[in-house]
């Protein structure tokens, strides 16, 4: 203290052990003072000098940090005001005045204090740029997603676009956290990003075990180890071994893992997740007692879809999406600590329209706040306000949306979220280019968005089936970039606000050009894997189907189109499986009528239900019949929905017509189980553990197909021999004779009509395996005496029947699909 500056007209100080009663408004006087050990800077000051004086007598101190006045006398009206002109930092002035009021009417609360002395300070709480930390004064609402991830049992896993509040959420819930237990509740937030954890970065996902090691070990949780003493114990089993014996320590320690921007890290860790398995592994050896929770972005939300039909479900009780605040508490962000500081709006209209500015989202009305009140200050610099309150009227609202750094700013900090993927970009742009030539309520079906998107990027769209776009556009909602389609009438971007934020007309238009021949294809593994059933093979469908299957708590129907040779017998029991090892589902068959009508209108509020209906041994009348129901009749109760799933093979294919030839159908109800390709294939291999290297996946791939029920059998005749080239050959040795080719050309439904078997014969005999387009094909069965109409239903039969492969618009017969047909 005798260090700090003095004189016999003032003094600094250091007061210590200071403690937070009630909610300060701003960090400067509640959070940072905290953050520095309870420790604040004091200035007392006799002689009753000027404000000018008293500003001099502040700008000597060296910290430059939160300060507090303790003014021996009374300031007057004038010194007030020009205290408040002048005051350009987290400075508080406590006169005789002030102390008496606050005597007589504080209740020793830092909030009646601040709401007393804020209003002639020159501190901003809000942040003027996205990635400054908050501080817990200026976090608002979130109140159920932080008990969730305090909670043991509530949620692992957090998502949504970035500035949406995801880092302050964990910041806050692990400040809540070790405030129940101070002293034996730890909470730990490690920024992965930071350390450079993930795919193309410096580290791999094995390597968080050697941050954990660091980390944990400065926080007192793990030993320091001996310099001198040698040890081979890996940082993995370090941690394993040492948060254990810290936890056996003491019944009352709990620990908290907060795992940010874990997107790189998911992408580095699929698909056998050993990484993640073994963080798993920490909660479930120590059950209430340790937790891990996950957040980050679009890699995260598909690791939900991973985790919860994958071995890893556990990580995904009731993943939590964090989008645009409430509106309250986006209002009480926006007023309150503006209300603290003295400002407040002059008419409850202006505060809807900055409301409505920023989307309801938390980063955005920081930005806008922050600078609304440089505004408001500087108008009071220059004596244009009077004193406190001091309105905030619309041309200062104006003043802040056209500044150009603000717009670049939300501009910037969104365009990040459209950049994860390029398909993200294009699917934006496409409907902001909608947007803004027929309104901002026009809406696209999927079958409208995915064609317009296809033909800005084909490479981008082309392949992406009907499923895989659904769940890019869901997750493009998550990402709080367009507004949910829980009504059916299409996909629009989510506000005006989102709008502005893709870019301006003519920017759209540059960016949709530009798509060809700018944009990335990036695969990824996770859209690709597929669940485990109990017996140990792949399931049918891919962890995108199914989520697509399940559904996000809406009122939806799904057509299952299959045959024996892709799986279509498995597709109950992996959904059963799924939904199984996850708390809240319900999955019910439905095979007599009565119990079907039942399922679709009865449920509990809440209840995550599935209503399964197979359809392979009825006939075509009662297919129609419960395909209508299914999109007419709806739960009765609020808060209750179902997804409906029917499961069609050949012996339906009324159904398959009805649904295949009504683009509309084809692209929002139909589900097709299909055969592994080369991206697929490599997920396969990979979890499998058989196959897995460029050659043996080039190998199993010509010889099986890719056809799931051959992949089994090279599974089963690897049991035996244990030889993976041994196994392909023996494999196609069998394909070889007429008795299993003839097995599966029955499997995959293409002699199951006569009009499909004679449109087949027709491809099959005018071009072998040539690589042709679809109007070729459909021309070949035409001539074969199909009329044209049935020889494009029987085209989109065949494709779904997988007979074909596909490259962009080209196709060709299924190679060992069609050496079969030929020795059947």
């Amino acid at each position: 203290m005798n260090e700090l500056p003095r004189s016999n007209e003032y003094r600094f100080l250091d007061v210590s052990e200071i403690e937070i009663n009630g909610r300060a408004w701003v960090p400067a006087f509640g959070t940072k003072i905290l953050e520095q050990g309870g420790r604040m800077r004091v200035l007392m000051v006799w002689g009753q000098p000027s404000a000018r004086l008293l500003l001099s007598r502040v700008e000597k101190d060296p910290s430059r940090g939160s300060l507090l006045v303790a003014y021996f006398g009374t300031l007057g009206p004038e010194a007030r005001a020009e205290l408040a002109a002048a005051s350009d930092g987290p400075l508080m002035v406590v006169d005789d005045a002030a102390l008496a009021y606050l005597a007589a009417h504080g209740n020793r609360q830092v909030s009646v204090t601040t709401e007393t002395l804020l209003p002639f300070s020159g501190v901003n709480p809000y942040i003027k740029e996205k990635r400054g930390g908050i501080g817990r004064e200026m976090f608002y609402g979130r109140d159920a997603e932080r008990k969730s991830i305090i909670d043991p049992d509530g949620t692992q896993i957090i998502f949504g676009g970035r500035g949406l509040g995801k880092s302050a959420l964990l910041k806050d819930a692990g400040e809540r956290f070790a405030e129940q237990q101070p002293g034996y509740h730890v909470p730990f937030h490690l920024d992965l990003s930071r350390h450079s954890i993930g795919q193309g970065r410096a580290l791999g996902a094995e390597d968080i075990w050697s941050v954990l090691d660091q980390e944990l070990t400065e926080l007192g949780v793990l030993p320091r180890q001996q310099r001198r003493k040698a040890t081979t114990t890996g940082p993995y089993e370090r941690v394993r071994s040492g948060i254990k014996e810290w936890l056996a320590g003491d019944a009352r320690r709990r620990m908290l893992i907060l795992m940010d921007e874990c997107d790189l890290f998911f992408e580095a860790d699929v698909p056998h997740c050993t990484q993640t398995q073994r963080l798993k592994g920490l909660c479930v050896d120590h059950p209430n007692r340790l937790k891990v929770v996950f957040a980050g972005l679009h890699s995260v939300q598909r690791f939900t879809r991973l985790a919860r039909n994958g071995p890893f479900r556990h990580l995904a009780q009731t993943p939590t999406v964090i989008g645009p605040l409430a509106p309250q508490f986006a209002a009480d962000l926006l007023l309150l600590p503006m209300r603290a500081l003295g400002f407040e709006f002059a008419d409850v209209d202006l505060v809807h329209r900055v409301l409505g500015y920023c989307s309801y989202q938390p980063f955005l009305l920081q930005m806008f706040g922050s600078r609304l009140v440089e505004v408001m200050q500087r108008r009071r610099a220059r004596g244009d306000l009077g004193g406190p309150p001091y309105r905030i009227g619309a041309a200062e609202v104006e003043v802040v949306e056209s500044d150009p750094l603000l717009r670049e700013g939300i501009t910037k900090a969104f365009k990040e979220t459209l950049t994860l993927d390029d398909r993200y970009s294009v699917i934006a742009n496409v409907l902001a280019w909608y947007a803004r030539e027929y309104g901002l309520e026009t809406r696209l079906s999927d079958v409208e968005l995915r064609d317009e998107c296809a033909d800005w990027w084909p490479a981008g769209f082309e392949q992406l089936d009907s499923e895989a776009f659904r769940t890019y556009l869901q997750e493009m909602v998550g990402l709080g970039v367009l507004a949910p389609n829980h009504d059916g009438r299409g996909w629009h971007v989510r506000g005006p606000n989102a709008l502005r934020m893709i870019g301006t007309a003519q920017e759209v238009v540059t960016q949709l050009e530009r798509a060809k021949s700018e944009c990335e294809l990036r695969e990824t593994v996770i859209l690709q894997g597929r669940p485990e059933l109990a017996d140990g093979r792949a399931a049918p469908l891919t962890v995108t189907q199914v989520d697509d299957l399940l559904g996000d708590h809406t009122n939806q129907t799904r057509v299952v189109l299959g045959t024996p040779a892709t799986g279509i017998g498995d597709v109950a029991e992996t959904l059963h499986a799924v939904t199984g090892r996850v708390a809240g589902w319900s999955v019910y068959p439905a095979e007599k009528n009565r119990a079907f009508r039942q399922r679709l209108t009865d449920g509990r509020p809440g209840e995550r239900c599935v209503v399964v209906s197979d359809l392979r041994k009825v006939n075509e009348d009662t297919c129609r019949e419960s395909l209508e129901l299914a999109q007419s009749l709806f739960p009765e109760r609020p808060g209750v929905t179902r997804a409906v799933v029917f499961l069609a093979g050949p012996g339906q294919l009324g159904l398959w017509r009805q649904v295949l030839t009504d683009d509309e159908a084809a692209a929002s109800l139909v589900v097709v189980l299909r055969r592994h390709d080369r991206r697929s294939l490599k997920s396969w291999t990979q979890s499998s553990g058989l196959f897995d290297t460029e050659e043996g996946r080039a190998g199993v791939l010509e010889v099986t197909g890719g056809w799931p029920v051959l992949l089994d059998r090279a599974v089963e005749l690897h049991r035996s021999c244990r030889d993976e080239s041994q196994v392909l050959r023996r494999l196609a040795d069998e394909l070889e004779e007429a008795g299993p080719a003839a097995r599966l050309v029955e499997a995959s439904g293409i002699d199951a009509d006569p009009c499909i078997a004679m449109g087949n014969r027709a491809v099959l005999r005018e071009f072998g395996g040539d690589w042709v387009t679809e109007d070729v094909l459909v021309t070949a069965m035409e001539l074969e005496g199909l009329e044209e109409q049935e020889a494009r239903w029987v085209f989109a039969c065949l494709e779904a029947f997988q007979a074909f492969e596909r490259e962009g618009t080209r196709l060709r017969a299924e190679p060992v699909l069609r050496a079969c047909w030929s020795r059947a």
